[in-house]
Formats: structure tokens, C-alpha cells, sequence
């Protein structure tokens, strides 16, 4: 190992005498130096001098720092990843999670790819650590999702990034019962329209609207004999786990009823024929 060391000369001129000292310098110091100072280009010329013949872990985690700021973030990695197999620690893997947050990033804005950005914040929530607020990982991950299409990992993510961790419960428990019930469900839309608020528990009544002039299989939903809104029919007002009103228009009988049973992602009303 070379000696990474610059000694810098001093002159102390009292009276008409001379005095000359020499101050042991870290050449690593002037290049973190260079850091702040903004001047990547410079430091990553003396980076890889000192790399030449001193391949230490500090030196590779500096040169991936340095990369990462000229936004190098392939060989940003690279380096980290050289750090890492001669040094595991936690200031290392902070260095790289943020590398990996600020690949992915760019790789989803501007550049539009979001199945790769989608990898490269997983990995660097996978190596971030424990000790580390992931809130803003998982806020670019949830809008990466959403991005996307994929709600329902999306509104996860939201939740883990604002540490809702009960909400976050109650909501895998939701999809938990929607995979697996064997009830027949809907969606109840347009409440906000006929200006009622739905909650869990409420029994509602379902009415074939036959005169419907905007959809021949439309059925309304009632509640204390008024109407508060109709059992979702279009695909965008539909999730993979319910039925539609044409689905269930022969089956449902004169005095259907169905029960209230939570709001899913803040945007369906999920309930089931009683």
C-alpha cells in the first residue's frame, strides 16, 4: 500500500530568521475537498491516481460518491459494489441505496422506464439500511407503481412511506378477503352524486332500473327508500374481484339486499349480496 500522504511546506519568516514545518496531509481530504467544492471532474482524476496502487475500500466508495455526482450511475455502482467486498458497512450501503434511489429517478423521469426503475429502487430499498428513514425509497416507489397502473402495490407503497403501518394492515386484509371470499361482490358508484356517505355495516337495497336510457342493465342502489347511487357497470368504475350489474342482473331477486362492507384504495365501495 502506497503512502496516500501529501506534506505541505510552510514558511514561518520572523525577524531575519527562517523557520520551514512540513503538515502531514490526507490526499483523500483534498479530493473530498474538490467534493464540496463541487469540481467531480478534478477529484476523479486524483481518485484514480491514488487507485493506481491503493485499491482500498475507502478509495472505491469515494470514486462511486464522485461518479454518482457526474450522474455516472452504472459505474457509480461498480465501485460500491468493490467497497463492499472488502468492507461491508453501513456507510457504504447508505451510499449506494442512494445511488440506486437516484438511478432510478431519472430512469423514471425523464426516461419513461419503469420496469427498470421499478428494480433499481427495490434493490436499493434492499440494501438500505435498517437504521435509515425509507420514506422517500418508498414514495418513488409507490409513484413508479402508479405510473404504472398497479394501484393497489401503489397505495402499499404510499402507506409505508407515511408509516401508516395499520392502515397498511387493513388493507392487505382487505385484498386477503377479496382473492379469497366465495361472496359475490360490487361496487357501489356515484354516492358522492346522490350525496351519500357509505360506511361498513349499512344494508342497501338493489332495484333493476329498466328505464334506464344509459345502460338496459343499470341497478340502482337504495338506502331509507331514497337512491344513493347504482352497482358499477364500466370498466373504469370496476375491479377484478366484483361482479358488474350485467353479471348479476338475472340472478339478484325482488327484495335483493346488499351490505357495506369497506372502502378499497379510497375510490370503490365494496359490498355483498345478503
Amino acid at each position: 500500500m502506497t503512502n496516500n500522504y501529501l506534506y505541505i511546506d510552510f514558511d514561518d519568516k520572523t525577524d531575519d530568521s527562517t523557520h520551514q514545518a512540513k503538515f502531514k496531509v490526507s490526499k483523500t481530504s483534498k479530493i473530498e475537498h474538490l467534493i464540496n467544492q463541487k469540481d467531480y471532474e478534478k477529484a476523479l482524476t486524483h481518485i484514480d491516481k491514488i487507485l493506481e496502487n491503493d485499491k482500498d475500500f475507502s478509495n472505491w466508495n469515494l470514486k462511486g460518491i464522485i461518479l454518482n455526482n457526474l450522474k455516472e450511475y452504472e459505474k457509480s455502482i461498480e465501485c460500491f459494489d468493490n467497497a463492499l467486498s472488502l468492507c461491508d458497512c453501513q456507510e457504504i450501503r447508505l451510499n449506494k441505496a442512494k445511488c440506486l434511489y437516484d438511478f432510478s429517478k431519472v430512469t423514471f423521469f425523464p426516461e419513461g422506464n419503469y420496469d427498470k426503475s421499478l428494480i433499481l429502487i427495490d434493490d436499493a430499498l434492499d440494501i438500505l439500511p435498517e437504521s435509515e428513514d425509507p420514506s422517500e425509497f418508498y414514495f418513488l416507489k409507490a409513484e413508479i407503481l402508479e405510473g404504472m397502473e398497479n394501484l393497489v402495490e401503489a397505495q402499499k407503497a404510499y402507506l409505508m412511506a407515511y408509516n401508516e403501518f395499520d392502515r397498511l394492515k387493513e388493507l392487505e386484509n382487505q385484498i386477503d378477503y377479496l382473492n379469497n371470499t366465495s361472496d359475490i361482490l360490487i361496487i357501489i358508484a356515484g354516492t358522492g352524486f346522490y350525496n351519500f356517505t357509505p360506511k361498513s355495516g349499512i344494508v342497501v337495497d338493489l332495484i333493476r332500473d329498466l328505464e334506464n336510457e344509459h345502460d338496459p342493465d343499470a341497478i340502482a342502489v337504495f338506502f331509507n327508500e331514497k337512491i344513493a347511487g347504482y352497482v358499477a357497470n364500466s370498466d373504469y368504475t370496476l375491479i377484478e374481484e366484483v361482479k358488474s350489474a350485467s353479471d348479476i342482473k338475472k340472478s339478484i331477486n325482488e327484495n335483493q339486499k346488499a351490505e357495506i362492507l369497506f372502502d378499497f384504495l379510497g375510490e370503490y365501495t365494496v359490498a355483498r349480496l345478503i
